[in-house]
């Protein structure tokens, strides 16, 4: 037999007939032709035979109720096909059975009932024909089988979009007839279906058309180990920028925002963080910490009322941290005169909102207070729901975390102004339902199914995101502390100082960053050695200059009362077992202290790194406090605060000095 190349197919076409492939489709059209065909033939075998007078009053009942049943079941289990379906089947059966029933009891080839036949037959089988026709071609849509299966006939997939880990489609349900929620309840039976987790289909409605939702489908879990933490994403940047904290389930950065954008028409928002103990929610905070430190125009106060250091150890001494529950619960009492003065000052230089023009201009750095275990500090409800409704607009981001947002553990005031929600894992739904949103969870958000077995893993609803992004899960970075702690160093000459309001109203001293963030700072070398004036090092002062008042603070040491011009006991009474050093003597000592702290790397000093005074210098607390003011008041050191208990000097540069 010849063959010819049919180029358009890449194959090989016989000349008087199809090949495989073609002989496959076709065959898939031709039994509603050998149903309609073979009807008549069978009509004719149960006419002769049911011929006989006596029978054909039994065959004839027997028959229409045979009919009758098989159109009733036919309608009944089409139920979970579409309504086009279910009504083409039911009446192909409906007509086909009345046909042969009225063609056996009379004759087949009485002309009415052959030319019936020969009309209704083809029209039916044609009728198939085109169904499967339009099927194929896609004018009917794919994946009715699944949802026929679920109870959801009439559903149509569209836009189907298979990409690494994942397909999205978009679906258009019947309108008027079908609800988003009614296909989101079924997306546990859907995922049982097709065999996958049960936290593998979600469905996110359209905001602007309710008979359309988007369905995603994640048959791998992307998210079973953390990805490595890649460093900071903006140093030196705004913290307008994003926080990025994680990654999503496809790869995308995990970001939240904080203050507010007119140009992007984001508001400034509060967080509450939720997770169960084990559910990663504090190494979240770590992270989102170590982002707030890394950028340029931002303060960070992180209170901590229950764990002590555990968690806030690894920042340092790089921004303020309060601990304990009393030290926590006075603080938060102090922070609304705050927002009154920030407030103010805001309106005064022209702003309804924190910019970065702020701080560019006026010095103002935005601030977080960021509060772990917030039950503890939660007893004030009043106050902290005037606070957080009214920080936003004085430049402020107040920060919960606890385990459980339940109606006991946050007054509902409070809840309401809460405007971005970030949970880890829980330990039920219901706990989800305190912070997630209802469409979030109904649309198949389910941090349960992941309690405290997956650290890290959360979902994340807040303002700056796409609502399409609520409902996929991500999970944070796997930086350990040492890291992350390293990052912050590394950055510290690139963060604001504390605000000299934050600090007077919040009872802070300004954050002691290390030895190499400080030379940074400073923008010059640490000097080797601390090399003090001389003059007062190598003689005795005069009694003239002896009774010279200090320059130094008036109340250098608040919990000190000392009288800086007082006689000393003499050296007997002192617990040497030589005489008392000289003040020359001790003074050299100190300049040698100095010396030895500088080349350790540390370039901010208080009384305290000169221990037990009086054993060793054989003077008191108060003689050393008020000798490294009077080294203040030479230039010598630099008086740059108070961290609660004592002065705290800075040690100049070498580059300071050579200017």
């Amino acid at each position: 037999m010849s063959r010819k190349k049919n180029w358009a197919r890449g194959g090989f076409t016989s000349v008087t007939g199809l090949n495989e492939a073609d002989r496959s489709r076709a065959a898939a059209y031709l039994p509603p032709w050998a149903a309609g065909l073979g009807l008549y033939p069978a009509s004719l075998i149960s006419h002769y035979a049911a011929s006989a007078p006596e029978a054909l009053p039994w065959v004839s009942a027997g028959m229409a109720l045979a009919g009758g049943a098989l159109t009733g079941v036919t309608w009944l289990a089409a139920s979970a096909r579409a309504q086009v379906t279910r009504i083409h089947s039911t009446l192909t059966t409906g007509l086909a059975s009345l046909w042969f029933t009225s063609a056996t009891i009379a004759d087949p080839t009485e002309p009415v009932l052959w030319g019936s036949w020969a009309i209704a037959a083809p029209a039916v089988a044609l009728s198939w024909n085109i169904r499967h026709l339009l099927r194929n071609s896609g004018s009917e849509t794919a994946g009715g089988g699944l949802f026929e299966k679920v109870k959801l006939a009439g559903v149509q997939a569209r836009q189907i979009e298979v990409a690494p880990g994942r397909v999205t489609a978009q679906l258009q349900l019947p309108a008027g007839e079908m609800t988003v929620a009614d296909v989101q309840g079924a997306t546990g039976q859907m995922a049982s279906a097709m065999r996958l987790p049960g936290n593998s289909v979600r469905i996110a409605p359209d905001p602007d058309d309710a008979s359309q939702a988007k369905m995603t489908i994640v048959p791998v879990d992307l998210l079973r180990h953390p990805r490595p933490y890649p460093g900071p994403s903006a140093p030196g940047g705004s913290i307008t920028e994003a926080l990025v904290v994680g990654t999503y389930e496809d790869g995308q950065p995990q970001c939240l925002y904080l203050p507010g954008c007119k140009a992007t028409r984001r508001n400034a928002t509060h967080v509450i963080v939720q997770g169960m103990n084990g559910s990663g929610k504090s190494h979240g905070a770590k992270l989102c910490w170590t982002e707030i430190l890394t950028r340029r125009d931002v303060n960070l106060v992180v209170m901590d009322p229950s764990k002590g250091e555990q968690t806030v150890g690894f920042l340092g001494e790089h921004t303020p941290v309060v601990i304990g529950q009393n030290k926590c619960a006075d603080l938060i009492t102090r922070i609304t005169d705050l927002i009154t003065e920030r407030a103010t000052d805001l309106g005064r230089w022209g702003y309804d909102q924190w910019t970065p023009e702020v701080y560019a201009k006026h010095g103002m750095p935005y601030l977080v207070i960021w509060v772990e275990e917030a039950p503890r500090v939660l007893e004030d409800a009043k106050t902290l729901a005037r606070i957080a409704q009214e920080a936003r607009s004085a430049g402020i981001s107040l920060v919960l975390s606890l385990q459980k947002a339940s109606f006991r553990q946050m007054p509902t005031d409070v809840r309401s102004q809460l405007g971005a929600v970030w949970c880890f894992g829980v330990n039920s739904i219901e706990d989800a339902a305190f912070t997630l949103s209802d469409e979030l969870i109904e649309a198949g958000a389910n941090p349960a199914a992941w309690k405290n077995r997956k650290p890290g893993a959360n979902y994340l609803e807040a303002p700056g995101i796409e609502e399409e992004r609520f409902t996929v899960p991500g999970r944070t970075f796997d930086g350990q502390d040492d890291e992350l702690a390293q990052v912050i160093a590394a950055t510290a000459h690139l963060r604001a100082p504390l605000h000299p309001a934050v600090a007077r109203h919040l009872g802070l001293s300004t954050p002691i960053p290390g030895a190499a963030g400080a030379a940074k700072q400073q923008g010059g070398a640490l000097s080797a050695t601390f090399t003090p004036s001389l003059d007062p090092l190598d003689r005795e002062l005069s009694d003239a200059e002896e009774n010279t008042p200090l320059t130094g603070p008036a109340n250098h040491e608040p919990d000190l009362e000392v009288d800086l011009d007082a006689e000393l006991p003499e050296a007997d009474e002192t617990p040497f077992g030589r005489p008392r050093p000289t003040k020359q003597e001790v003074r050299k000592f100190m300049a040698d202290r100095i010396t030895q702290l500088v080349k350790e790397g540390k370039t901010r000093i208080t009384t305290r790194d000169f221990p037990d005074p009086e054993r060793y210098l054989g003077r008191t607390r108060g003689w050393v406090s008020g000798e490294l003011a009077r080294l203040a008041a030479q230039g010598q050191l630099r008086e740059i605060g108070e961290d609660n208990r004592a002065v705290v000097y800075e040690i100049p540069t070498r580059d300071a000095h050579a200017a």
